[in-house]
């Protein structure tokens, strides 16, 4: 039996798990880009969740509207706010923002996944986590691995 999944950051590391075996397996899919952009959300929306204690009620607001949201760039701006001392790498982020989208529906913004941009992805997910994973480790003492 797995390991139960209580937060973001369980469902993130399962999916991460996931990613990295089919990765390091050679499987090259549009469902890996998809994956990567969500682990990524889940990663910084644990932080949030854990971490961004609202002060006053629209910054409940701002933090429930931060949670429901799939765009890396409203989630990293809200954190640049709300968690200044959690160095995220915006660039990397951009590289799969929107893949949720563009490579699961069929229409005018969607892309075939090829090698190279998942060579990409899997990288911007990396930096994900290890930023990630350094806050959390820094303000709980324990170490993720």
């Amino acid at each position: 039996m797995g390991k139960e999944l209580k937060t973001y950051y369980d469902f993130a590391t399962n999916d991460y798990e996931f990613l990295m075996d089919a990765y390091r397996a050679g499987f090259v899919s549009n469902a890996m880009g998809a994956m990567a952009q969500g682990i990524c959300e889940k990663y910084l929306k644990h932080v949030i969740n854990e971490y961004v204690l609202p002060e006053t009620a629209e910054d409940a607001i701002k933090k429930t509207e931060a949670l429901r949201t799939h765009n890396l760039d409203r989630l990293s701006k809200f954190l640049a706010v709300y968690l200044p001392e959690l160095k995220i790498d915006r660039k990397s982020l951009k590289t799969v923002n929107g893949l949720y989208f563009t490579t699961r529906y069929p229409g005018d913004e969607s892309i075939v996944v090829e090698k190279e941009d998942l060579d990409e992805y899997v990288e911007a997910v990396e930096k994900c986590r290890k930023e990630i994973d350094s806050f959390v480790s820094y303000h709980t003492g324990e170490r993720h691995e």
